[in-house]
């Protein structure tokens, strides 16, 4: 019996051993991330750690945020980058933890998106900026717009999150989820099926895009390379296990901007029926619903999203500031 209970935790071990290589391999996985965006890359350096963005054009400053998920980074503006270039001058923000940013293994909270934003704004841009932001970024970013109301000019939310939607505190389930994602050899085994190329291609096909014809090999590999860097793991398993969660009852009502709230109509989470809520509760913005597209309408709808949002921005500008 003892010889068996050995073998058995023999076994054991070695299993464990074994997922624990596998995960660093697949940690380095991904190779080195690439810029896809065009323009010229810069890093600024932010207390936490050295944030990456892309610069391109001249005229009002648009700081573009992408969402927070696996394989998250400016990436996701890759249609918009140079075609509002041409307007505009385009910083494209890599969050700490995602692109080409620095990846810190450490608890991500709403501030820590926040002040990064808020601070890149007031510090590397230093004057008021368009802002467009994705998803769940879209929410976090609201305190800074009424607290510092002067770091912005105008908004572009795409399907926010904050109403129905992650708008509660994860509490102790929220815990127990963090907690297993960070532990040394499970944590890491559910991160990489979560970041494996079937794992991106299930959320890319059944939850970011509604046409599947986007989603190519190209683009899951593009995702994979981006989840497959050491401390990659970080800022999603803070989003998965709800620790990012952040209403929007609080501070959306407050934001002074003109703002453009931007959904697919297919979307599915967060639904296309929260856009009304949005716009219910701020009589300073204006829905836009992009047919035949679901979380990602600057994606799936590229041109129409482009000129869409060039018109908002520039409706009742005296000029075109070409200064840098």
């Amino acid at each position: 019996m003892r010889s068996r209970k050995a073998l058995a935790v023999l076994g054991a071990a070695a299993a464990a051993g074994g997922l624990a290589v596998l995960n660093k391999r697949l940690e380095q996985s991904g190779g080195e991330p690439v810029n896809s965006l065009g323009g010229e890359t810069r890093y600024y350096r932010w207390r936490e750690g050295d944030l990456a963005y892309t610069v391109a054009g001249e005229g009002e400053p648009l700081l573009m945020v992408h969402g927070v998920y696996a394989g998250a980074s400016s990436f996701e503006f890759r249609e918009n980058f140079d075609a509002l270039a041409q307007d505009f001058r385009v910083y494209a923000l890599d969050l700490l933890g995602c692109g080409l940013s620095e990846k810190p293994r450490r608890r991500y909270g709403p501030e820590d998106v926040a002040a990064q934003i808020e601070d890149f704004a007031r510090e590397e841009i230093g004057r008021p900026a368009h802002l467009v932001a994705s998803s769940l970024t879209a929410a976090l970013v609201l305190p800074v717009a009424v607290r510092n109301p002067r770091a912005f000019k105008k908004l572009v939310l795409i399907c926010p999150t904050g109403y129905v939607t992650l708008d509660r505190p994860s509490g102790l389930l929220g815990d127990a989820i963090y907690a297993l994602l960070l532990t040394p050899v499970i944590g890491e085994t559910l991160y990489h099926l979560v970041v494996s190329r079937p794992g991106i291609r299930y959320y890319l096909g059944r939850m970011a895009y509604h046409d599947p014809g986007f989603v190519t090999e190209g683009l899951v590999e593009s995702y994979y390379r981006v989840g497959h860097q050491p401390g990659a793991k970080y800022l999603p398993a803070s989003f998965i296990s709800g620790k990012l969660n952040q209403g929007a009852a609080d501070h959306w009502p407050r934001v002074p901007h003109k703002s453009l709230v931007c959904w697919g109509l297919e979307a599915k989470t967060p639904p296309v029926t929260e856009m009304e809520e949005f716009t219910r509760r701020n009589p300073r913005s204006e829905p836009r619903v992009f047919k035949d597209a679901a979380l990602l309408p600057h994606d799936e709808r590229a041109e129409t999203f482009n000129r869409e949002v060039r018109n908002f921005l520039l409706k009742g500008s005296r000029s075109r500031d070409r200064r840098r």
